[in-house]
């Protein structure tokens, strides 16, 4: 990554200033929270809009999408907490569903929606009554709640019964601002107030990750190798911009970065290089008749040796399965399920994960269609 160059472009919304981004689960499409409590929701691929919608009186402050893209849960200044249905784009209920809620200088609640009940965590921790949560979040499977304190100390509660599990600290006392659960590895991320980025192992720790970081004074990204902390780019962005939000594409080298009310894309500039995949590729700068060699196109050839023919033979007769479909490791976290039907999209949109949204296109009324036989008609699409 350090050695490719970075290409940045900005998704466009209209009339609006955008506050926080999110991906959902596949990377294909993207929610877009902006400042006048309107939702965008775009096309990855195509970089446009295919739904929009006003949620709340205030700026949206935060996204979350579900497990399978169909629902996305908004939370606004407004003091609100609303979950959509992304194809209707109305507000619908969830069952079973619970929201983490931390207010300033309280200690962290935990409201279920339905049925509507809360309740409040407490700090069990010897000789730390006093400490006061800066930041909550879940862990993959929703099974344990895992607080930070303003003293620098790590908790870990039961999310059903609300009990401290374990509990440990830093080796500094500065506030934990933020904690990030990663989608693959067990292992946590805080960001504490003296400005260092902590990794904790739950058990046992993958390689090869990479952790993004930034201020929110400047609009600059900062890379670094997780397990060796060494810093591996730096994305700078428009001098005097106030970053907002960063999110990391699920299965892509992609970062999306919120500032100025302007959603960056930041990406590897890609150069085509085919003689790196054929050594023998040459570059046509004009029409050229090919030559065949003797015997590359038949299916026996008498000048091959016997040793090439039997191995010709032997991966003809090789048996492909084009039936059985295993999980991609890519787009699976080690929670996924082991059903690859519950993974592929349906064409309907009425079940299963939605990976993309339809959109109609839109056409003047000057523009015609071509007939199958290469004539135009002047019906327009309206």
């Amino acid at each position: 990554m350090g050695r490719r160059s970075i290409h940045c472009l900005s998704i466009s919304i209209q009339n609006g200033a955008a506050n926080c981004c999110k991906f959902n689960r596949w990377g294909t499409l993207v929610a877009v929270g902006s400042t006048d409590g309107r939702i965008f929701i775009f096309d990855f691929v195509t970089k446009g809009i295919v739904k929009t919608w006003t949620a709340h009186a205030l700026p949206v402050s935060s996204l979350s999408w579900s497990r399978d893209g169909r629902k996305l849960l908004t939370a606004s200044a407004d003091t609100t907490v609303a979950i959509w249905n992304v194809i209707e784009a109305s507000c619908m209920h969830r069952n079973d569903n619970q929201v983490l809620v931390l207010q300033l200088n309280y200690p962290p609640c935990l409201d279920e929606l339905n049925p509507r009940s809360q309740r409040i965590i407490t700090n069990d921790i010897p000789g730390a009554i006093e400490d006061g949560v800066s930041a909550i979040a879940f862990d993959r499977r929703a099974n344990y709640l895992i607080t930070g304190t303003n003293k620098g100390k790590l908790v870990v509660y039961d999310a059903k019964t609300l009990k401290m599990v374990s509990w440990g600290r830093q080796n500094s006392v500065q506030q934990i601002k933020q904690i990030v659960i990663p989608r693959r590895g067990n292992f946590i991320i805080t960001n504490s107030q003296d400005r260092i980025i902590r990794t904790f192992d739950l058990n046992d720790i993958l390689d090869c990750y990479y952790i993004c970081g930034a201020s929110t004074k400047a609009h600059s990204l900062y890379v670094w190798e997780r397990t060796t902390g060494t810093l591996i780019k730096i994305l700078h962005g428009t001098k005097g911009e106030c970053l907002m939000d960063v999110q990391w594409h699920p299965i892509r080298p992609v970062i999306l970065s919120v500032a100025n009310g302007i959603v960056s894309v930041w990406t590897q500039a890609h150069v085509e290089n085919w003689s790196a995949f054929a050594p023998e590729f040459t570059e046509l700068e004009e029409n050229a008749k090919y030559e065949e060699k003797e015997g590359e196109f038949d299916l026996d050839d008498e000048d091959a040796d016997v040793d090439d023919k039997g191995h010709s033979q032997d991966s003809d007769e090789e048996i492909i399965d084009i039936e059985s479909l295993k999980p991609s490791e890519i787009l699976c976290s080690s929670d996924e399920e082991d059903n690859i039907n519950s993974l592929l999209p349906d064409v309907t949109l009425k079940t299963g994960p939605l990976w993309f949204l339809p959109i109609t296109p839109e056409c003047d009324n000057t523009d015609t269609l071509p007939l199958p036989g290469g004539h135009f008609t002047g019906i327009s699409l309206e």
